[in-house]
């Protein structure tokens, strides 16, 4: 004997729920962003000024570092946009008896980087180098036309 199919028992594939998208966009007059998220049939829309935006970087800097760990990945190769306008300030850092580079990031807010005594050496000589090397560029390229 076959078996009947009743309505609730369809032969096709369950629905496929969509994973979640997210989107942020912020306002004509930049004083506010709007995040929306959608998932599935459920849409959550949340206004935003610039502090809350900030803690919502801040926030998933924070998970993403606890999701990587230790594990941080290499940065040859890795496309990055240049800060090349900004506040920065250089600092002793007394844990590491090195120096800290902190800088306003114009999207992440403010960052520091603790760099060991061989580390800010390291840095320190590949300014000089790029110092020396910019300098015989300009040299030897000559006046504009």
């Amino acid at each position: 004997m076959s078996k009947k199919t009743t309505p609730t028992e369809t032969s096709a594939p369950a629905e496929r729920v969509k994973d979640p998208h997210i989107h942020i966009a912020a306002s004509e007059d930049f004083k506010q962003a709007t995040l929306t998220i959608t998932s599935g049939r459920k849409k959550i829309v949340l206004d935003l000024n610039a502090a809350q935006v900030a803690d919502l970087i801040t926030g998933l800097g924070a998970v993403h570092q606890a999701m990587i760990g230790t594990n941080i990945p290499p940065i040859e190769g890795v496309p990055f946009t240049p800060v090349r306008r900004t506040n920065w300030a250089l600092q002793l850092d007394p844990e590491s008896q090195g120096s800290i580079l902190a800088f306003q990031h114009p999207a992440y807010g403010p960052v520091g980087i603790a760099m060991a005594p061989a580390d800010a050496a390291k840095v320190a000589h590949g300014l000089s180098l790029h110092q020396q090397l910019n300098a015989a560029t300009l040299k030897a390229s000559g006046p504009a036309n």
